[in-house]
């Protein structure tokens, strides 16, 4: 699929699908894995790491959000009983 010309003997480890599946259970955690793997041309690594940061900023803003608004409905629930 990504794999670069003669590099078909590449550890598990280093395959799309097993990264891509790492990234779902890691998140940015598996960056430093997607940059030392050889299956992925160095703009690939660029997208996929950019994508990754977006995500994880993301994630944590409605985290917070999410957090702030729950704190909300629960003072607002005490104060009605």
């Amino acid at each position: 699929m990504i794999e670069k010309a003669g590099e078909g003997n590449i550890k598990w480890y280093y395959k799309p699908l097993v990264i891509f599946v790492i990234i779902l259970a890691a998140g940015p955690f598996a960056i430093p894995l997607v940059w030392k793997s050889p299956s992925f041309k160095k703009w690939h690594k660029i997208i996929i790491t950019v994508l990754l940061i977006v995500l994880t900023i993301w994630l944590i803003k409605s985290s917070v959000q999410l957090y702030r608004l729950l704190l909300k409905e629960l003072k607002s629930l005490s104060e009605v009983m």
